[in-house]
């Protein structure tokens, strides 16, 4: 995901897994990720160094045409806090 082109971002699950990287990303900046759900998607695998509230990342609801929305704060270099916006959207 390039920070440089925006602050949302929409990921539609393959049936394998998907890992996610960040680029372009600044201090103090906010970002979403939508993620569109379908039949027999696979894991997502975050980009690294992620505080989550409560301390683990919300599982993926895994309805075909459902969202899910992640909401990210870039704290410093490579290191993000994560919130878990909505879900079954």
């Amino acid at each position: 995901l390039d920070l440089s082109t925006g602050n949302i971002h929409t990921v539609t699950m393959p049936a394998n897994t998907q890992t996610l990287a960040i680029s372009n990303a600044t201090t103090g900046q906010c970002f979403l990720v939508e993620v569109n759900n379908v039949t027999s998607q696979g894991a997502l695998t975050w980009f690294t160094t992620i505080r989550w509230v409560d301390g683990s990342a919300g599982t993926l609801t895994g309805t075909n045409g459902k969202r899910d929305v992640f909401g990210f704060r870039v704290t410093g270099t490579g290191t993000y806090d994560g919130y878990v916006v909505g879900q079954n959207i």
